[in-house]
């Protein structure tokens, strides 16, 4: 008793969350397709017979196609009950026919009537008076044609066919509208799902990153408080801008360049502590406009990956050179550095922040983007381009 209860509530969220995916605006267009459908109703018959056949027509109609959107898709064929559902149809089908046919408000007798006329528009020659609008519009009950009297017909006519004909094609506008929507229900989630595992991977990196940046970071400044050197008040608060930069600003969605820039700064400069002789660095930041919003953490990434992979210890044959340009909406960047000979990686994260990059630019730009890596023996080059 409770797994049933628990199944019909189920059911009902169900068919709650396809009615909000729909939204309001398939209200104006049942209005329209009744404007429409009311035309043909208002050639044969007085005002008050054609709205109720229009009435009729459209109720039916959308009980099918809701009875199919809400609940026999999302919940058969989305639950992959496919035998269940075609035997649904059946019943629906043949419920809505007899439902159709008993709340037929003209008759067979009329609907034959109306046949005849329709012969009587359109004879051999054309009528000497009158248009086909007038002789559409003739007594509902005329007197009877010469000729033997036609058998009483009850059987339903064609116009019962015409309205299965029409059933049908709601019934595949429904199911086609519905798969419409069930796609965009999947490909939003793929979505969520692809952010969230990037978020999950951005949080395993600034976990992997921190200790290891901090603790370098903090020994080096030791070692100049010990030697008594006057960078060290600089270098602390150097420290603390990029941790806060780490800890705060990288969980936000889009943030100033320039403050990633910042950061980048900082890092070459603790970079540059570990070092007995000056580098060879070509860092060219001056073409940036520092209020341009970008996502965090997409261009950091390829500098960590140059001086954790480079050989920049090697003033004679290491060397990093780095162009960034950010103006208008769009971006340029450029990095290359050194690989020395018989290069083997010094941890086990190569690659972790630039794949992640990767997936992120992907994800979060999708087309607006070009990014292009070339991995050489004696050097690693990377080009891209972001339109924000």
């Amino acid at each position: 008793m409770a797994r049933n209860h628990t199944n019909a509530k189920d059911a009902l969220k169900v068919i709650g969350r396809q009615f909000k995916r729909m939204g309001w605006w398939h209200i104006t267009l049942w209005i329209g397709y009744s404007f429409l459908f009311f035309y043909g109703p208002a050639l044969f018959f007085d005002t008050k017979t054609a709205v109720f056949l229009t009435l009729r027509t459209l109720g039916i109609n959308a009980l099918i196609f809701y009875v199919n959107t809400l609940i026999l898709l999302p919940l058969l064929i989305g639950r992959n009950h496919f035998k269940t559902y075609v035997l649904s149809l059946v019943f629906l089908l043949a419920g809505i026919s007899f439902l159709w046919h008993i709340t037929d408000p003209v008759g067979p007798e009329t609907w034959e009537k109306i046949k005849e006329r329709r012969e009587m528009v359109h004879p051999e020659s054309p009528p000497e008076n009158g248009s086909e609008r007038e002789i559409l519009r003739l007594d509902r009950n005329p007197a009877p044609s010469p000729g033997p009297p036609r058998p009483d017909n009850n059987s339903p006519g064609p116009h019962l066919f015409f309205g299965f004909v029409q059933m049908l094609g709601i019934l595949f506008l429904s199911t086609l509208f519905w798969m419409v929507l069930e796609s965009r229900r999947k490909e939003k989630e793929q979505l969520s799902l692809t952010n969230q595992n990037l978020e999950t991977e951005m949080k395993f990196l600034k976990s992997q990153m921190n200790p290891h940046f901090l603790f370098n970071a903090l020994n080096n400044i030791y070692s100049l408080s010990q030697q008594g050197s006057a960078k060290t008040p600089k270098l602390l608060l150097k420290l603390s801008s990029m941790l806060r930069f780490i800890v705060y600003e990288t969980d936000e969605k889009k943030i100033p360049i320039g403050r990633e820039i910042d950061y980048i700064l900082d890092f070459i400069e603790f970079q540059k502590i570990k070092l007995e002789e000056k580098p060879n660095l070509e860092i060219d930041f001056n073409q940036i406009d520092r209020e341009i919003r970008i996502e965090p953490m997409l261009i950091f990434p390829f500098f960590e990956n140059a001086f954790k992979h480079g050989n920049i210890g090697d003033t004679k044959n290491g060397w990093i050179k780095a162009f960034l340009k950010a103006k208008d909406g769009h971006i340029v960047f450029f990095i290359a550095n050194s690989k020395p000979a018989g290069h083997v990686s010094k941890d086990k994260s190569k690659g972790i922040g630039i794949e992640n990059v990767k997936k992120r630019l992907s994800f979060l730009y999708k087309d607006r983007y070009r990014l292009n890596i070339v991995d050489k023996l004696d050097f690693f080059e990377v080009q891209m381009e972001i339109e924000t």
